[in-house]
């Protein structure tokens, strides 16, 4: 089992997942946090909510009406409007494509972070789209 990101929106107080592993883009979250400090001054990590992570990790059980780790990063999570993250995503792309940024010793991952990096951007468009919040939720 591996830890890997989900990309989130929030619209109301309803959270939509798109369940789809992107692992490149955990494994490299902390070069992507210092591209993104220094082009756009915004933090990748910023996205990256750890509610659902540490949920599975501990004891705890969901608050009396919550029925899913959803409703709890809802409430207590971490988000940036979509519209922000969108553009922060765009960012991050242009950057990458431009310099050709390599991400990895051994093997280059430049085109996996880059391709879910593109997915990511659509989703956070989407939810843009609809007035909505934008996160990356860690999960294993």
């Amino acid at each position: 089992m591996s830890t890997v990101l989900w990309a989130n929106e929030l619209v109301g107080e309803v959270v939509t997942s798109d369940e789809s592993d992107k692992y490149a883009l955990y494994k490299h979250a902390d070069k992507l946090d210092e591209i993104g400090q220094r082009i756009a001054q915004k933090s990748f990590n910023s996205l990256c909510d750890t509610t659902d992570l540490e949920f599975n990790l501990g004891d705890d059980e969901l608050p009396n009406g919550m029925a899913s780790t959803n409703e709890l990063m809802a409430k207590n999570g971490k988000w940036m409007a979509a519209s922000e993250a969108a553009s922060l995503l765009s960012s991050l792309i242009a950057e990458i494509e431009t310099k050709k940024v390599r991400f990895g010793l051994l093997k280059n991952d430049h085109d996996a972070v880059l391709a879910e990096l593109k997915e990511s951007l659509s989703y956070a468009q989407g939810a843009a789209a609809k007035g909505g919040k934008f996160n990356f939720s860690v999960v294993m």
